[in-house]
């Protein structure tokens, strides 16, 4: 019998590969697997194939390595990787020279795993049906003076599909985002969706502020990836349940620097990257602000907002050394800090949201929209 959809795993333990095997015995897909990557070459060469999930760690050739000569060979493979192995730089890597579509971490929840390389399957589907439609609208643009206005409609139609199908390719990035975000957050149970939360607030600070759909994504953007650089701080002070030392906080003072390096050499974050850098400045230039120091509009306006999203998130969560805080104290901390921590605009825009949204503004499992503000 021979499927439509086709998957190869590469993993030199060859009882990851047996159980991933067991794992989607029942689904309708063709899986291969392959214990060397060149090996997994050579099946790729002979086996016509969707995805592709790859292990980090194998002797003859890096995951990475191994992803970037894939896509190489076969850019139209939806590219993953699955390891035991969360550094930062690896993840970064994997995306920059893979072009990864997920990142997925050993241990696997077996639903979630069956549930992401069905939505590979989907993501490859797509790629495809794109691929069709462009060459279909290039032989339809050298026809185009030939048409009489019926077909006017036509073309409209077929580029609205084509938006669609942007649109979706769009989430397809978030989600991606969205994973290194979490791989941070998941080194303290205490900071789980965190990042989340704050992107979300931001996005909606910087709606309130009536700015433009692009902004309100750099903004989400940023906020979900504004403590990434705590991959590079020891997890014994990430995680510590008492207060810091005055040293330990000079370690977790580095962390926007530290995120800012990350995202500077990926060429879709590089923008984001300034915003992450400035995230704790304070408005007023005072030295309680990091890492420079810098004042007002020096600031970039996305990391003025975030701050904002930021403690407000902190104060509504709980914390080893303290219960969350009720929403008439954030508000009060937010108008004790206007002007000197936060910028007064930014403060002003998010009072008006909790005036009018209350305790709604905070709900933990809130998801940012990407179609609300990508949509005209």
């Amino acid at each position: 019998m021979r499927h439509e959809h086709t998957v190869l795993f590469v993993d030199d333990e060859v009882n990851i590969l047996k159980a991933l095997q067991r794992l989607l015995r029942m689904e309708d897909m063709h899986v291969l697997t392959a214990s060397r990557a060149n090996d997994a070459l050579e099946l790729l060469e002979r086996n016509p194939t969707q995805v592709v999930v790859s292990d980090q760690r194998m002797p003859e050739m890096s995951g990475v390595d191994f992803l970037a000569v894939v896509r190489e060979r076969h850019p139209d493979i939806v590219r993953m990787m699955l390891t035991g192995y969360t550094e930062m730089n690896v993840a970064v890597d994997a995306i920059n020279r893979g072009e990864i579509y997920r990142l997925i971490t050993k241990p696997w929840n077996d639903d979630e795993l069956r549930a992401t390389i069905r939505q590979a399957f989907d993501h490859a589907d797509l790629k495809a049906e794109i691929k069709r439609l462009n060459q279909v609208t290039r032989e339809q643009n050298f026809r185009l003076q030939d048409m009489n206005r019926n077909l006017e409609g036509m073309v409209r139609d077929r580029t609205k599909q084509l938006a669609e199908k942007h649109q979706q390719l769009r989430t397809a990035y978030v989600q991606t985002i969205r994973a290194l975000a979490e791989a941070v957050d998941a080194k303290d149970a205490y900071t789980r969706g965190h990042s989340e939360r704050v992107g979300v607030y931001a996005s909606k600070i910087a709606r309130e502020m009536n700015f433009a759909k692009d902004f309100i994504e750099r903004v989400y953007i940023a906020g979900l990836l504004h403590d990434v650089g705590k991959i590079g701080v020891r997890d014994a002070v990430i995680t510590k349940p008492d207060r810091l030392t005055p040293e330990e906080y000079d370690e977790i003072k580095k962390h926007p620097e530290i995120g800012a390096k990350i995202l500077e050499p990926v060429d879709f974050l590089k923008d984001i990257a300034s915003c992450v850098r400035h995230h704790h400045e304070w408005y007023d230039g005072s030295t309680r602000g990091y890492p420079e120091r810098l004042r007002g509009d020096q600031i970039p306006l996305p990391s003025r907002i975030i701050l904002v999203a930021d403690t407000v998130e902190a104060m509504t969560s709980d914390r080893p050394y303290r219960r969350a805080l009720s929403l008439e104290s954030v508000v009060k901390e937010v108008h004790c800090f206007q002007g000197t921590q936060f910028d007064p605009t930014v403060s002003q825009a998010f009072l008006r949201l909790i005036e009018r949204e209350g305790e709604g503004f905070l709900k933990k499992d809130q998801k940012f929209d990407i179609f609300a503000f990508i949509q005209d």
